[in-house]
Parts: C-alpha cells; structure tokens; sequence
C-alpha cells in the first residue's frame, strides 16, 4: 500500500473515534457526570497508542523528515505547523486523562475540564486532518520518489509492529467496532445528537 494512503486510512479511523468522543462528550454534558468512564478510558488509550504513538509516530519520525530532506521547509512550512498541533494535541489527551481521573472522585470541575477539552481535541483534529490530507499529503506525493515511498511503507510498518506491537492495530478496530455500535449505530441506523 502507498503509505500516504495508509496515513489517509489511519485517519478515518480517528475520525470515527472523534465522532465517538463528542457522542460521549454530549452524554456526559446531559448528565452532568461521566456515564461510561471505562469507554472514554478506551478512546484515550487509543489517541495516546494509535494516533500519537502510531500514526504521529510515522509521521514525525519518517515521513516529515524525508519531506525536509526533499527541501519541504519546518519552520514556517507546514511540517512546522504539524508539529505544534501534535503537541497540542498530546496536552489535550493528558488534560482529558487527569480530568478523567479526577472526575472518579467527583472533584469540582472534572467533568467540565473533561468537556472543554474534548471539544478542543476534537475541533484541534478535525482540522488537523483537514490540513494534512489536502496540503501535506498531496505536498508528500509531488516531492518524494517512489522508491522513497516504498522505503516510507516499510517503516510505517516497523513502527506498528515495534512501537505498538502485533495485532494491537487490529485490536483497536475492534474496539472502535464496539464503541461505534454504542454510541453511533441504534436502530440499525447512524444518527447524530
């Protein structure tokens, strides 16, 4: 597989589980408390193993650098950009964590910081996917050469089986499998909140 369209694929998963967490996100508002803190323990063990670990792994470890070696700029270029929105991100998972845990002991604010910034992670990723799949992939495409490709395709697959370990990706479907069917699918049928 092209591992540009890996990364693309990777990231309708995220989708999927963003859409999960704001279904969770308008539950938990409604009720005033965390309903199911074991399924948002699940998503954010899947944003820190699968989308940071994995996805942003290859992306930082493999794909920017052999995109700055082509001459693509990082500071002040998109790969710049990228990078501080990873970051970003990272602070939401870990706030959304401590909330979480927090929010066990019903400590005053828990389930609102646990909203706040969920909202923003899911709002910081859309976008962030947006970006990457219409400036930076197709940026990734022109500029790298299809043995660099290959070369890329190789080590996105080393650091699925060395960072994350085997069948942990498909593990993670599985779980998105579950949750989906909870919190999306009623009915036989997709609905929104």
């Amino acid at each position: 597989m092209n591992p540009i369209e890996d990364l693309r694929e990777e990231h309708e998963a995220v989708r999927l589980t963003l859409r999960i967490l704001d279904k969770i996100v308008f539950e938990t508002s409604k009720a005033g408390r965390v309903p199911r803190p074991g399924d948002i323990d699940q998503l954010l063990e899947f944003f820190s193993v699968f989308v940071d670990t994995c996805h942003h792994g290859k992306e930082e470890e493999l794909l920017f650098p052999a995109m700055e070696a082509v001459g693509v700029s990082r500071d002040g270029g998109p790969i710049g950009v990228m990078l501080k929105e990873h970051e970003k991100g990272r602070g939401h998972v870990n706030a959304m964590r401590a909330a979480l845990n927090r929010s066990h002991d019903e400590t005053t604010g828990a389930v609102d910081d646990l909203i706040r910034h969920a909202r923003a992670y899911i709002e910081l990723l859309e976008q962030h996917i947006q970006k990457e799949n219409r400036v930076l992939f197709p940026m990734a495409i022109r500029h790298l050469s299809a043995a660099k490709l290959n070369e890329l395709n190789d080590g996105f697959e080393k650091i699925e089986t060395d960072k994350i370990g085997a069948g942990r990706h498909e593990a993670f479907h599985r779980m998105l499998d579950s949750l989906k069917n909870v919190y999306l699918v009623k009915n036989g049928g997709l609905h929104d909140h």
